[in-house]
């Protein structure tokens, strides 16, 4: 499968029509449409970046699919090196749809994350001291 029609697969996976990958992600319409079709090449890292922005799916993935990466190498960094996501909350400037997160916003994120995960782990619990039938 080529890059265009993976890039095209992702987009409409996400359900978003080209336009919506434009306005959330700052490439023209234009230019998707023509790298989706196949009568562009593929575009730079630069233009990558903006995509997985637009998309909400990582960089590496789509420099992978592009060919810039060996997807040996993408995938072995991101298995053996976890990243804390409080801390990556707390010391990144982060944008979500095109809104950068001022620091009130960032503890908002990490306190849902902290309760998304403490129901996980009330779950778990209950689930480990039921006894088996």
């Amino acid at each position: 499968m080529y890059f265009y029609d993976k890039l095209r697969d992702m987009r409409k996976m996400k359900g978003f029509t080209i336009r919506e990958l434009a306005d959330r992600s700052g490439v023209s319409a234009a230019y998707i449409s023509q790298l989706e079709n196949g009568n562009r090449g593929i575009p730079s890292p630069d233009v990558l970046m903006k995509l997985s922005e637009g998309l909400n799916t990582s960089y590496s993935e789509l420099m992978d699919i592009a060919g810039y990466l060996e997807s040996s190498q993408a995938n072995q960094q991101f298995e053996s090196n976890p990243v804390n996501l409080r801390r990556f909350l707390r010391e990144n400037e982060l944008m979500f749809d095109g809104i950068i997160l001022t620091p009130e916003d960032k503890e908002w994120v990490e306190r849902m994350l902290t309760v998304l995960f403490w129901k996980e782990r009330q779950l778990n619990k209950n689930t480990e001291s039921e006894p088996s039938s």
